[in-house]
């Protein structure tokens, strides 16, 4: 397999799958802009090479048959079967007569443009990438700066594949178990947290798996927390803390203390899941929670005493939502029933608001606030069955009001956006909006949000005309500047262009939609349109504007060394301890 040639150069790296899986690999190349080949060698006669360019990879070939061209245009709708049998057909002619490659058929019938033929060979290459993941331990691998060993395979190598949204798929289904769990062991005490500008849309994620991952934005959670956190099943959450920690898209905190136990009965079930998402956390009943206002100043005329106590309601409840229960109550964990009772009826009798002195009446409110929280904390952990379930939010992190209310806010704003996405295929626009808003008001940082909210405005009647299409525009740029990853965006991107006459953007952006998303075939349809009209820059708008249909969605369907062989190229960065 390659190029057996005399001037093959020495090995720069080498080593076996078993000490640097090629998930790690292929970071390593990535991370440090490598161009070169590796070749990969398994005691069965197995064999993969990977041909890398500034870190990318351009060429696959693997010893077995995997992922032949044609089917794969097939299987991503780019290809119907009357026009690959027929292509195949063909083919077997040709090659009979000399070497022919399927896709350059494909392209001189005109069965497919140089924009799907471009989205083939990045999918074949994912696929052929998975399968080498598949070699065993003992697989031998060799790194060959600065060398090509398929220059004589293959077509050319204008064909660049960002491997970061294939890891995902290469950990689920062959997972380098040792690696896992000593990454995590490491971090074990570690809460994780989302780094800034870490593009989870990249790692091509189910939703459920995003959403857990986006949690880790909102509040960091140590490892053991996160499957508790998003409900995901022990197995997932380890491999997606280490594909958040390998491909650096988190931050690992100093260590903190182990959560002390609960001295109560076992939790309760888990609240159900509600469209793949984890329900938001429920409040118990108390009394009615007053709305949060500035504190007023404290009164130079108040005595010393009424402006110590002035101070200490006013404070309290600006940090009483940062408080769990026990804190609330200023009792231990594990406080029995009697203490819980005993600790809420001394405070009661300081903080119920009719306790207040007159003096003291413009801070009613504040007390009043203060009061409610301690009386939600009374009446969790006097309850042994809400006890037990406050206890399971504790341990996964969620124990205090404000947290509880974060992420309910989150899984809200994802459900409400859910809600959005499937008005919008209706072509129910209001509706649509009305959800979309929702959830943009709640999580206004989600690129995909901001995105639909430009789209639908876009979409009214009276908003057609060049200035406000413009103004959609911008808020689609805002909307890419969030996340370089966001398919919508670029997509009504494009729309918006090309009701512009700006046909070279909009080709520009359909394209970036195409390079992520191979499967996305409107996008591919609008730049074979563009590449049919002669790519011309840009058409007069039309004079009077008109009611624009709801297009297809964008679619969801599943991110040298010089001398001898030295195996610490790649085993330094991601070593075992």
């Amino acid at each position: 397999m390659g190029d057996l040639t005399s001037n093959r150069p020495t090995p720069t790296a080498s080593g076996t799958l078993a000490r640097t899986p090629l998930v790690h690999l292929l970071l390593y190349a990535m991370d440090k802009k490598l161009s070169g080949t590796i070749e990969l060698f398994a005691p069965d006669k197995r064999s993969a090479v990977v041909l890398f360019a500034k870190g990318e990879p351009t060429k696959v070939r693997t010893s077995e048959a995997v992922a032949y061209l044609g089917q794969v245009l097939f299987e991503l709708g780019h290809l119907d079967e009357e026009r690959l049998n027929r292509s195949l057909a063909e083919l077997a002619k040709l090659k009979s007569a000399g070497a022919k490659l399927h896709g350059a058929l494909l392209l001189e019938t005109g069965a497919i443009d140089e924009v799907k033929l471009h989205a083939g060979l990045a999918e074949q290459i994912g696929r052929k990438l998975r399968h080498a993941a598949g070699m065993p331990g003992d697989t031998a691998y060799a790194y060959y700066d600065g060398f090509d060993a398929l220059g004589t395979w293959g077509g050319g190598d204008s064909v660049r594949v960002d491997p970061v949204p294939y890891l995902w798929g290469m950990l689920r289904e062959y997972t380098p178990w040792e690696h896992v769990h000593a990454a995590l062991a490491k971090v074990a005490a570690s809460p994780l947290r989302l780094a800034r500008g870490a593009d989870v849309a990249r790692l091509s994620l189910a939703q459920e798996e995003a959403a857990a991952a986006e949690l880790l934005r909102l509040r960091p959670l140590r490892g053991a927390e996160l499957a508790k956190n998003a409900t995901l099943n022990e197995r997932t959450a380890q491999l997606l803390a280490y594909l958040l920690l390998v491909t650096k898209q988190v931050d690992v905190l100093p260590p903190v203390d182990s959560i002390p136990p609960s001295g109560g009965r076992p939790s309760a079930a888990p609240p159900p899941i509600s469209m793949g998402l984890r329900q938001a956390p429920s409040r118990p009943s108390g009394p009615p929670l007053p709305a949060k206002s500035a504190a007023p100043p404290t009164p130079t005329t108040l005595s010393p005493e009424l402006a110590g106590r002035w101070k200490e309601v006013t404070d309290r409840a600006v940090s009483i939502d940062r408080a769990d229960y026990f804190m609330m109550l200023d009792i231990a964990r594990d406080a029995t029933h009697e203490e819980v009772e005993t600790a809420f009826f001394a405070l009661a009798k300081r903080w119920h608001p009719d306790r207040l002195p007159a003096e003291l009446a413009p801070i009613r409110d504040a007390c009043s606030r203060v009061f409610a929280r301690m009386s939600e904390a009374h009446a969790t952990l006097g309850d042994e069955e809400q006890r037990g379930r406050y206890m399971k939010l504790l341990a996964e992190g969620s124990g205090s009001p404000e947290m509880q209310e974060t992420v309910a806010k989150v899984i809200e704003a994802s459900t409400n956006f859910q809600k959005a996405e499937v008005f919008l295929k209706r072509g129910d626009l209001v509706q649509a909006e009305a959800y979309c808003r929702q959830a943009l008001d709640a999580d206004p940082m989600q690129a995909d949000y901001l995105a639909m909210s430009a789209w639908l405005n876009a979409l009214k009647p009276e908003n057609q005309s060049p200035e406000k299409t413009q103004e959609s525009i911008k808020m689609l740029d805002k909307a890419t500047s969030l996340s370089g990853r966001c398919e919508k965006a670029y997509y009504w991107r494009g729309m918006l262009y090309k009701r512009l006459g700006k046909n070279d953007m909009a080709a520009k952006d359909f394209r970036r939609v195409a390079d992520l998303n191979p499967r996305n075939i409107d996008a591919a349809r609008e730049v074979r349109l563009h590449q049919m009209r002669g790519g011309r820059g840009s058409t007069p708008p039309p004079q009077q504007a008109r009611k624009s249909p709801v297009p297809p969605k964008p679619d969801d369907a599943p991110a040298s060394k010089k001398g001898g062989p030295k195996s610490g190229l790649f085993g330094r960065l991601f070593k075992k301890p």
